[in-house]
């Protein structure tokens, strides 16, 4: 009786393994209609093992990063975008395309 207790304490529902592996609840249950994911019903509830929830996730590729380092890599992202810019702003570019486009045929050709 024991493990039952023990084993029912690992089972985790729909909602949880979303949780648990940053997911669509909805996610989780393709995993177990595609048969990715072993899972058993109890009552209307789909209830799977944690560690079979957490090996998928693995396998997936996706790493779980915590919130600190997503903002430090937006951060990173951002300086690097930003490094890159040349100054000059859409209106410009638009306008400077605009004026080469409007120049003859033969001055187009040389450039």
């Amino acid at each position: 009786m024991a493990e039952t207790s023990n084993s029912s304490a690992d089972m985790i529902d729909v909602r949880g393994a979303a949780a648990l592996v940053r997911r669509h609840p909805e996610t989780v249950r393709r995993w177990v209609w595609s048969g990715r994911l072993a899972a058993r019903r109890q009552g209307n509830r789909l209830l799977m093992v944690r560690a079979d929830v957490e090996a998928i996730a693995a396998s997936e590729g996706r790493a779980l990063t915590s919130l600190a380092a997503w903002v430090d890599r937006a951060r990173a992202v951002r300086e690097a975008a930003e490094a890159t810019v040349s100054g000059s702003s859409a209106a410009e570019f638009v306008i400077e395309d605009r004026a080469q486009r409007s120049r003859p045929a033969e001055a187009r050709a040389g450039r």
